[in-house]
């Protein structure tokens, strides 16, 4: 499994005061010289800071950026003097902690001023910072008012559940919650789409894709063959056509990318967030 080029490095961050709950990871990425990078589907939503840097590493400028729910490979362009700072909410919590519909947010990266005018009041506080220490502490601050003040109705907590167990790979259990009524079906089916932007058919490929890609990053597959059933797929061919899908690569020579690590990492016993600290090297 290739790394990222060694021109860019991607990190999981500690969350901090940021409820693990509702807020998956806290992440910054830093190219070292102009590239663009391949961004993977992964289901979430994201508020992220891009900050242009002074050479004493002070923010000359920035701006900021709503990426809604994406079932589609993507690619961002990043300068050597920027870095971006961000918060991947958990799949089903973004649309309601940051007040938008994910649905309308699909395979859309909203920039700039049309960002900050969705975000709103909140923006100014993260447009005003200074140092990439006061923007990752305004970010911080900004999130927790948003993720306090998210009210959910009783179809986005069935949506939850729903998202919960199939991102847990809990099949029958899933069933088990499908195998009501028909109304009852397509309601509950309804409600997963109005939480995240996607079918739930749909983000169990993404999240099956990501668990492979994981696996295929920390090595923890003895053969392709192997990573298939380790992970859900029907056969190796099945989990092919799935990476051309959502990477435009195949399993052999997958796209060196950021992949969703920190879920992966706690789902199989590994804290990360004690080991991914924050460390400013400007």
């Amino acid at each position: 499994m290739p790394s990222l080029p060694s021109n860019a490095s991607y990190e999981e961050l500690s969350l901090g005061a940021l409820d693990p709950g509702r807020v998956e990871a806290f992440w910054r990425y830093r190219a070292h010289v102009r590239t663009s990078q391949v961004l993977l589907p992964d289901g979430r939503m994201d508020l992220v800071a891009h900050c242009s840097l002074r050479p004493d590493g002070s923010i000359a400028a920035s701006w900021l950026a709503l990426c809604g729910p994406a079932d589609v490979p993507g690619t961002v362009d990043a300068r050597p003097d920027t870095v971006s700072l961000g918060v991947r909410f958990r799949v089903g919590w973004g649309g309601a902690c940051l007040g938008l519909s994910p649905s309308v947010m699909r395979n859309v990266v909203v920039v700039g001023g049309h960002a900050a005018q969705l975000i709103g009041e909140p923006a100014q506080q993260l447009l005003r910072a200074k140092s990439l220490e006061e923007m990752r502490s305004a970010i911080e601050s900004v999130v927790l008012a948003k993720t306090s003040q998210a009210v959910f109705s009783a179809g986005q907590n069935r949506a939850l559940k729903a998202i919960e167990l199939i991102r847990a790979g809990s099949s029958e259990t899933l069933d088990d919650l499908l195998a009501s009524n028909s109304r009852a079906r397509r309601t509950l089916r309804r409600d997963v789409v109005a939480a995240a932007g996607l079918p739930l058919r749909t983000l169990g490929a993404i999240f099956r894709f990501q668990r492979a890609m994981a696996m295929l990053k920390s090595q923890r597959h003895t053969s392709l063959t192997d990573l298939a059933d380790a992970v859900g797929y029907t056969d190796q061919s099945h989990m092919t056509r799935e990476f051309r899908r959502f990477s435009g690569s195949t399993p052999a020579r997958p796209t060196a990318a950021p992949i969703v690590e920190r879920e992966f990492s706690m789902a199989h016993g590994r804290n990360v967030q004690d080991r991914n600290t924050w460390a400013l090297d400007n």
